[in-house]
């Protein structure tokens, strides 16, 4: 037996026979329990164990540590709240890890994450969770993570997040994603001082930042602009900002410059859940798309109600972008919006829109139905003229 998974405990009680230093699975290399194994834990252990993911923190995990010498993959999932007492057996338990590669779990103290930082081997860090007691930065010292590549946090707040960039390095992070229940402006400014301090410029490539906090005012300071943060990540190939304010002066000036900054952008999402005037065009648009060719994935509010574009006159054509997301985008010409996708962007099958507003909705679908007319009346037209061509 090399890999067990384990959906429930109705019956270890019939374990209890067996005796305590017994390893049922002595060649066990992945271990999956999706229910609490009260007192038997210890059983299904092996000294050849690399993966194990487990539901809660576990009275007994400790001994994963000391029984599994060479365990990679360790994944705990709590669905609720961990008391104090939980979270601090479940550092104590991670320092005894030599090996890791991949660790998914609540939020650590500081000499875990110092321990963690000593660990050549890691790559992946995941952290879900509240938060129960903030960080002392005062009582840490500044630590270098030379091989992690992906570093993400699912927390309440993002104070957390804030205190573990602000006081180490990872010169190797490839991808960061954080999402955080509460997102004030405040911390969103720290966030993006610290991530651009504890990187390195030419090694991010995907950046989420992600909150539905929908009480967070606007900001009183008319320069700052969060899309111009990221400007320095040169190997950009995804970014996902979905935050209250995330597009604020968010223009055709700025989108040109954006995509400028990042010659090899696959996918950019800017989805602000704060409702706004729309303000990039189609003019704006196809501008900053000549300097994506890479592009596939498009999210980004449209101004399709003023149309700054002459269908018949432009001849640029973007074959890459696959999906474009209008997000809740008001329009007025039906139409000339949808020749205008069909001439230029021949890949887009449809255009994804808002749930907002059933004459939004509406409109779009109209948008749909005539971009399909004319993509069949396309093909057809091909085949006639090739079927003519033969004879």
């Amino acid at each position: 037996m090399r890999s067990l998974q384990i959906p429930f405990d109705n019956h270890f009680h019939l374990l209890s026979v067996l005796p305590i230093k017994t390893f049922i699975f002595p060649k066990l290399l992945s271990l999956s329990m999706v229910q609490h194994p009260t007192g038997y834990l210890h059983l299904f252990l092996s000294p050849t164990l690399r993966r194990c993911f487990l539901p809660l923190v576990h009275p007994d995990l400790k001994s994963i540590a000391t029984c599994c010498a060479t365990l990679e993959d360790l994944t705990i999932k709590v669905p609720c709240q961990s008391t104090a007492d939980e979270l601090s057996l479940l550092s104590d338990s991670i320092r005894l890890c030599k090996r890791l590669v991949t660790l998914y779990c609540p939020p650590l103290d500081w000499a875990t994450w110092k321990h963690l930082s000593n660990l050549p081997t890691l790559l992946s860090v995941t952290i879900c969770g509240e938060v129960l007691c903030p960080l002392d930065t005062d009582n840490f010292v500044f630590t270098r993570f030379l091989n992690i590549t992906t570093l993400s946090f699912h927390v309440t707040t993002a104070s957390y997040v804030i205190a573990v960039m602000r006081s180490s390095a990872f010169p190797s992070l490839k991808e960061f994603k954080m999402i955080a229940r509460i997102f004030p402006w405040e911390d969103a400014e720290q966030l993006f001082h610290a991530l651009l301090q504890c990187t390195t410029c030419q090694t991010l490539q995907h950046i989420d930042i992600l909150s539905r906090d929908q009480r967070v005012p606007e900001p009183s300071d008319s320069s700052l602009t969060p899309i111009t943060q990221f400007l320095g990540f040169t190997q950009l190939r995804t970014l996902q900002l979905a935050f209250p304010h995330c597009c604020i002066r968010l223009d055709n000036h700025l989108l040109l410059k954006a995509l400028s900054s990042w010659p090899h952008i696959r996918s950019l999402k800017l989805e602000d859940p704060c409702l706004r005037p729309a303000t990039i065009t189609f003019c704006g648009l196809f501008t900053a798309l000549h300097q994506s060719p890479h592009l596939h994935t498009l999210h980004v509010l449209i101004d399709a109600l003023n149309i700054d574009i002459g269908p018949q006159a432009e001849s640029f054509q973007h074959t890459s972008l696959q999906t474009l997301d209008v997000r809740s985008s008001h329009i007025a010409d039906r139409e000339a919006v949808a020749y205008i996708l069909f001439s230029m962007l021949p890949s887009v099958e449809s255009v994804i829109y808002g749930s907002s507003g059933r004459h939004i909705r509406y409109a779009w679908q109209e948008v749909n139905r005539r971009l399909q007319s004319l993509k069949s009346s396309a093909v057809l037209g091909r085949r006639i003229t090739g079927e003519t061509a033969g004879c």
